[in-house]
């Protein structure tokens, strides 16, 4: 070794700001491979590509920077298309240990020939960063000194897969994956040093490229360069983990909000018992799942209960239901499924009642049940019931169980009340009364017996916000039929779909007529499930606001919760198409389907509605106070607006207001009405000498 010269010590500043790099770089490859097992695959593949480039870079620069540390005896200059050279082969090196070190399971075959790799790529780059010093004659290398620095950088690799491996298994905090950059980075960053210090000078060398890259200046500036680069993918990862966080913690909120919400949805919310739904899918999961030895559907119908809510007050009406819902729970087994379905009505399903004459013992036992007289709220109380009876397999369906029962309840009314009635075939003669309907409500269009009603929305500081357009009929000898009879009949005969776009566009007619005398007032339209599903259902949009040349913003598309959930990617699709033309949509009768509030951001509605039977026991039951906060914080919290329908006491819009309800319907403030009384409403209003901003004066005046 006489005929070469040492390498001088090394120069400590440079050679920490090397091994700052090295160990930030270790850190935030961590970092890096977390963003990525917790993203989905095109976000886990933009962090792998900016993770690859930074902690390459990264690698690159401590490599040179541990080159240009070490004090040479004669003076040094590097060749700057051998030094950017090396940056790919570190680029590289970096993409291949993170995507290993991101897979869920590595064997011990890849671990050690990732490990080679790494190492092995490394130490070549120290030799191709030397190689940018030409200098005549050559430089020597120690190859025992060579050796150990190769041995060391692979020490540190090995130690690095399991130390990385295995904090990112238990996922550690970060001072723990801060102590294993720590380690790893170290053995790596000594293990090039002794790699460069393997490197002697020949005795009278010269340096050709020592006018090229040069200077300490150059030290400075590299590490400010890539600290600032990996400062900034740092904070990437922080701000990452920050928002995936609050995401998931929404996203666990809406869950728990949504099982309150499924639970509501299938319970009553006076007498605890299961609502329509929940006891249609009771039934229905009994007839799938073969448990339908003679299953038998009681429905029970309180005789005269409407009457003796009216004389006596709602909730009076609501402990009567408690306590006859506790006398029929009595009388039931623990495997029969009690439901209360409607105001006055109770199903009860019964599995393996065999004869009929066993089912008709238990209905004249619930018929003496009910009869008991009751004393409620210091009240002297006696019912009677009508009961419909229908058995499976006789009626085989779901459907027809429930039609059944309904017809056979009906029966035993039109006998007076008080008694049983087993469904028998031929029973169902309303059919030829829906068959008269129909043909009147097919010709109800062309002799103008529809007409649109509309109902006032409120804002909660006593503006307009809009009005809900609901249809009405009036027939020449029927008199003014429900919706409630002619709907279904419309739907069972395929009317729907035409009523709905006379709907449409007489609703488009009202707002141009409306824009012509200078009032702004949006129109929500109700959309049935048959409609949804047509094909043309946006172009025939387009047509009805072109027709009458009404702006999109104006109209107002309310559909179900459980049309819209029913098939939930075709409903995306249409909501999209709608939305892309410029309405507004809407989520009707919410709270009373099985969605998921996951699939709702996926819709583009603006706008919820709350459905009636929360807000009607606002006033009264925590439960439904609480539910209806969590979906008004939640919808705010998607960007939806809220509106509360069925609102009809003082005390429930207080609460709607005091929740940041958007916008309040109901006959607090006016009922339905046609367009003349309309404009006679807003007249009205107009002459008050102020809108107050609280409920009373929102409330005053009603239409009726």
């Amino acid at each position: 070794m006489s005929d070469t010269l040492l390498p001088l010590p090394f120069h400590w500043p440079a050679l920490l700001a090397a091994w700052g790099v090295a160990v930030y770089g270790i850190f935030l490859l961590t970092r890096v491979i977390r963003r990525m097992q917790a993203s989905d695959r095109d976000v886990a593949f933009g962090w792998w590509l900016g993770g690859t480039l930074c902690i390459g870079t990264g690698i690159w620069a401590q490599t040179f920077l541990g080159l240009l540390a070490m004090r040479w005896p004669i003076k040094m200059g590097y060749v700057p298309a051998v030094v950017l050279a090396s940056w790919l082969p570190a680029v590289v090196i970096s993409g291949a240990v993170i995507w290993l070190l991101s897979l869920p399971r590595l064997n011990w075959r890849l671990r050690a020939l990732g490990g080679a790799f790494f190492g092995g790529g490394l130490s070549l780059m120290v030799v191709v960063d030397v190689a940018a010093m030409l200098v005549r004659p050559q430089l020597v290398w120690r190859l025992d000194v060579a050796f150990a620095g190769v041995l060391l950088v692979l020490l540190g690799c090995a130690v690095g897969s399991v130390l990385i491996r295995r904090d990112l298994a238990a996922q550690a905090a970060w001072p723990r994956l801060l102590l294993s950059a720590l380690v790893v980075g170290t053995l790596v960053r000594a293990g090039q040093s002794v790699l460069v210090a393997a490197v002697s000078v020949p005795n009278g060398a010269h340096c050709l490229s020592v006018d090229q890259l040069s200077g300490e200046a150059l030290e400075w500036l590299l590490s400010a360069t890539v600290l600032m680069l990996c400062v900034l993918v740092h904070m990437g990862t922080v701000l990452d983990a920050r928002v995936r966080g609050q995401r998931d913690q929404l996203v666990e909120s809406l869950q728990r909000a949504q099982t309150d919400l499924e639970a509501a949805a299938n319970r009553d919310p006076h007498s605890g018992l299961l609502n329509r739904s929940g006891f249609e899918s009771a039934l229905r999961h009994s007839l799938q799942t073969g448990s339908t030895a003679r299953a038998t559907v009681f429905r029970v119908n309180l005789d005269g209960y409407r009457a003796f809510v009216e004389t006596y007050g709602h909730a009076l009406g609501d402990n009567l239901i408690k306590h006859l819902s506790g006398r029929l729970r009595g009388v039931v087994r623990e495997r029969d499924v009690l439901a209360r379905v409607e105001a006055d009505e109770f199903l009860l399903l019964c599995e393996g009642m065999g004869e009929v004459h066993v089912a008709s013992q238990l209905a004249q036992r619930l018929a003496d049940m009910v009869r008991e007289p009751c004393l409620v709220d210091e009240v002297d109380i006696s019912l009677t019931c009508s009961i419909g009876i229908a058995q499976y397999p006789d009626s085989p369906s779901v459907e027809q169980l429930l039609s059944h029962s309904m017809d056979a309840m009906q029966t035993a009314r039109k006998a007076g009340g008080a008694v049983y009635c087993v469904y028998e075939h031929g029973m169902d003669r309303r059919g030829s009364e829906q068959i008269d309907m129909q043909r009147d409500l097919r010709h109800a269009i062309a002799r103008q017996e529809l007409m649109l009603h509309f109902q006032p929305k409120l804002k909660t500081d006593g503006a307009l916000a809009g009005v809900e357009a609901l249809l009405r009929w009036t027939h020449p000898q029927r008199g003014s039929v429900s919706p409630a009879q002619f709907i279904p009949v419309a739907e069972r005969f395929g009317l729907i779909g035409e009523l709905g776009l006379w709907v449409l566009d007489e609703a488009c007619r009202h707002v141009r007529h409306w824009l012509n005398a200078g009032l702004e007032i949006p129109v929500a339209v109700n959309i049935s499930a048959h409609q949804l599903r047509q094909p043309d259902l946006p172009q025939r949009v387009r047509e009805a606001l072109a027709r009458h040349e009404v702006p999109p913003r104006m109209l107002i598309l309310e559909i179900t919760e459980s049309t819209a959930m029913d098939d939930i990617e075709a409903s995306i699709r249409v909501f999209d198409m709608l939305a892309d033309i410029g309405v507004q949509l809407s989520i009707d009768d919410f709270g009373t389907g099985y969605s998921s509030l996951s699939y709702l951001r996926r819709l583009p509605a603006k706008q919820l509605k709350i459905d009636r039977a929360f807000v009607r026991d606002l006033d009264s039951s925590p439960d439904a106070q609480a539910i209806v906060e969590a979906v008004v914080r939640l919808s705010h919290a998607l960007g939806l607006k809220v509106v509360a329908e069925g609102v009809e006491t003082q005390p429930q819009a207080d609460i709607l207001i005091r929740y940041a309800c958007d916008e309040l319907q109901g006959f607090l403030y006016a009922k339905p009405m046609p367009d003349s009384a309309l404009q006679g409403w807003l007249a009205q209003r107009a002459s008050l000498p102020t809108v107050a901003a609280n409920a009373s004066d929102m409330s005053a005046p009603v239409v009726a």
